[in-house]
């Protein structure tokens, strides 16, 4: 019985040992990590004195959609752009944002979004929280752009 005992034990300990040539799992680009089509769970817009709050999306009255909206993230040969759109009801679709240039940087289990070098949302692959906001140089009204979206 002490045989089998230190049979195992040897055996085990070198069942255990790891390979130096054990292939490691190729990480996955940030970019290519994000990119994709999300839809929008929910949307907050403000400029100036005009405010539209979707707190939840798609918005649905008497069976019909009235409200949804879609970020896109496209991975280019030079880095990623994203879009941004609206659907409404009796408006059409509206570009919030088209082709903007967007730097994907990893952050702990997520990853930053950047434009300009500065954050405007969060990504996980999955989902995207998105927060920008600023002044309108032109008439001092205060901007707003903010929505969450999923895959």
């Amino acid at each position: 019985m002490k045989k089998v005992l230190i049979f195992l034990f040897a055996l085990l300990t070198f069942a255990a040992c790891k390979k130096e040539n054990d292939p490691q799992p190729e990480p996955k680009d940030p970019i290519s990590s994000v990119a994709g089509s999300y839809k929008m769970s929910s949307f907050h817009f403000v400029q100036g004195a005009d405010e539209l709050e979707l707190p939840k999306l798609p918005l649905v009255e008497a069976g019909k959609t009235v409200a949804s909206g879609t970020a896109v993230i496209k991975k280019t040969s030079t880095g990623a752009t994203m879009d941004v759109t609206l659907k409404l009801d009796g408006e059409g679709t509206i570009a919030l944002i088209e082709d903007m240039d967007i730097e994907v940087r990893e952050s702990g289990k997520v990853f930053g979004l950047y434009a300009g070098g500065d954050r405007i949302g969060d990504a996980d692959g999955s989902n995207i929280i998105f927060n920008i906001s600023g002044t309108d140089p032109d008439t001092g009204d205060k901007l707003s752009l903010a929505f969450t979206a999923k895959k």
